[in-house]
């Protein structure tokens, strides 16, 4: 498939049909991508899964938690 980039804003933007996040597993509204660039000129874009932000700040307040005299210290410096 040959696609041509189009103006959004200042950038310009490629346009992934939804039939092909479809035939992919990918949900159109939470899908990510890694844009890899070749030493060769060439361009890679490849899915990548979503990071958990639920398990993220989970296990963020757990540290906090775990080291809270340490962060207080650390906070009065």
């Amino acid at each position: 498939m040959i696609k041509s980039l189009i103006h959004h804003g200042n950038s310009r933007a490629l346009i992934i049909d939804k039939s092909i996040l479809e035939a992919a597993g990918l949900d159109a509204d939470k899908a990510l991508f890694q844009v890899i660039l070749g030493p060769d000129g060439g361009i890679l874009i490849q899915s990548v899964k979503a990071v958990n932000e639920d398990l993220h700040k989970k296990t963020f307040r757990e540290v906090l938690k775990e080291n809270d005299a340490l962060m207080k210290r650390l906070s009065k410096r």
